[in-house]
């Protein structure tokens, strides 16, 4: 048995269902494929920022979100070794917040039902087993559920279907510029929280340290730790007392927590690969996680899902009024800014995630920006609203690194044997934009796939 559609939607979460319900809005017909059944949690840092707030706003689910007791964070307090600031976040029309964070079987579930509401076909609990080619292009999908074998065909296949992507792996799309982690992650949520009336994200990296907290749903806290890898085994040896001994060490996030109790489990992500992926062929593309992913220490992978189906929703539309071969020309366009839309925060949140203390020339520079009154251009980064490379550009820096060695009692020759390695990997990331460096096979195809886990330790 098959159906014909105009766009088949592989995943259902942060990328597909918006992407769907868009889609649907347009006209077309849609169908959806997930292999879970939602409500059903998945490893997420569940934060993102002012855009995707907005975004929301603009999707018609921003009131579910709020009712799903999610709260819209409006300030920042940074700290960048010894670089500190507490800021409210920028604000532009139609924003509704700075940022927040929402557990992911609250959030998704708000997104596929926006994808129903709007008419596309939901087909939960359903797994993709296979591609259907017409005249040497994907023409659709083979799916299962519950034993029953069918086909959905489409002039479009979308793959949204997350970092171990079935669809990727059917089409062989590469993986390219890849990445290591230096760092893993552990979080966990706490009731009884004192936030106080105006709470603010927490971003706190100095040192070895690294933690992340803000309110999240339902009155909950949540706080992450970002520890060095080589920190590892150690860190495992006792989980719960190092998680905690590593939070307790962000002083605000101590403060907040200090009457607080954990509930849940500890969540983990201890080795994973950043990447891109080749965007789009013959009757496909990718979206979200399924075609690139960045450090989660920098917080963009919901706020880029959602920024990725915007753009492509009308790119979709317009390619379904020509020839197949336009179609997929308008495809690979897309393909094309999406490298160039997160290519720069690609980069930063690799550079965040790095081992060891922050440059001392990237700490100047936002002192800089804060004795100057614009730190809402450094801020703006972080939802995506300014590019890092109109932020920490060649001439700041230099600027940055003037000032260090003008400073009595500064470590010059420290500060140059820094100079030369961001200088030397400035130069190799703007060769890799120009010409990638491609996985092998195995890795294309997801075969190093991140590992996540869930720690089960005994809350507080």
């Amino acid at each position: 048995m098959s159906e014909r559609f105009d766009v088949v939607v592989v995943g259902a979460r942060c990328a597909g269902s918006p992407l769907a319900a868009l889609l649907a809005r347009r006209g077309l017909r849609v169908a959806v494929v997930e292999r879970a059944t939602f409500p059903r949690d998945t490893l997420s840092t569940h934060t993102f920022q002012a855009q995707a707030l907005a975004f929301l706003a603009r999707l018609g689910v921003a009131e579910k979100i709020v009712a799903a007791g999610a709260t819209l964070v409006g300030r920042v307090d940074f700290r960048q070794e010894d670089f500190k600031f507490t800021e409210a976040f920028p604000q532009r029309p139609g924003d509704i917040g700075g940022t927040t964070s929402i557990r992911r079987h609250l959030l998704d579930p708000i997104l596929a039902e926006a994808a129903a509401e709007a008419g596309a076909e939901l087909r939960m609990g359903t797994k993709v087993t296979g591609l259907v080619h017409e005249r040497g292009r994907v023409a659709g999908v083979r799916i299962e559920r519950e034993g029953a074998q069918s086909t959905l065909l489409a002039r479009v296949l979308v793959g949204a279907d997350g970092r171990s992507s079935t669809v990727a792996g059917l089409v062989g799309a590469r993986k390219y510029n890849v990445t290591a982690n230096e760092r893993f992650a552990y979080w966990s949520f706490f009731e009884g929280a004192t936030p106080g009336p105006d709470p603010a994200f927490v971003l706190h990296r100095w040192g070895e340290r690294f933690v992340v907290a803000l309110p999240a749903d339902s009155g909950l806290h949540q706080a992450m730790v970002m520890p060095e890898l080589r920190m590892l085994p150690s860190f495992r040896a006792d989980l719960e007392g190092s998680y905690m001994e590593h939070m307790r060490a962000c002083e605000p996030v101590a403060e907040i927590l200090s009457g607080a109790r954990r509930v849940g489990k500890i969540f983990g992500m201890v080795r994973w690969e950043c990447y891109f992926r080749e965007a789009a062929g013959r009757g496909w593309v990718l979206v979200g996680d399924s075609g690139h992913f960045k450090d989660p220490c920098a917080g963009q992978g919901i706020q880029d899902a959602f920024r990725q189906a915007e753009a492509l929703a009308p790119v979709i539309a317009r390619a379904l009024e020509g020839s197949d071969e336009a179609a997929d020309q308008a495809l690979a366009e897309w393909g094309a800014w999406r490298d160039w839309d997160a290519v720069g925060h690609y980069w930063l949140a690799n550079d965040m995630g790095k081992a060891g203390a922050a440059p001392a020339p990237v700490v100047e520079l936002g002192r800089w920006l804060l004795e100057r009154g614009q730190l809402d251009e450094l801020v703006d980064v972080f939802s995506h609203r300014s590019l890092p490379s109109e932020v920490i550009t060649p001439p700041r820096l230099i600027a940055a690194v003037a000032r260090l060695l003008a400073r009595p009692g500064g470590d010059r020759r420290g500060l140059l044997r820094q100079l030369g390695p961001l200088v030397a990997e400035n130069a190799r990331r703007q060769r890799l934009n120009r010409w990638p460096v491609y996985a092998t096979a195995d890795a294309a195809n997801g075969a190093s796939a991140s590992d996540g886990q869930v720690a089960a330790a005994t809350p507080q």
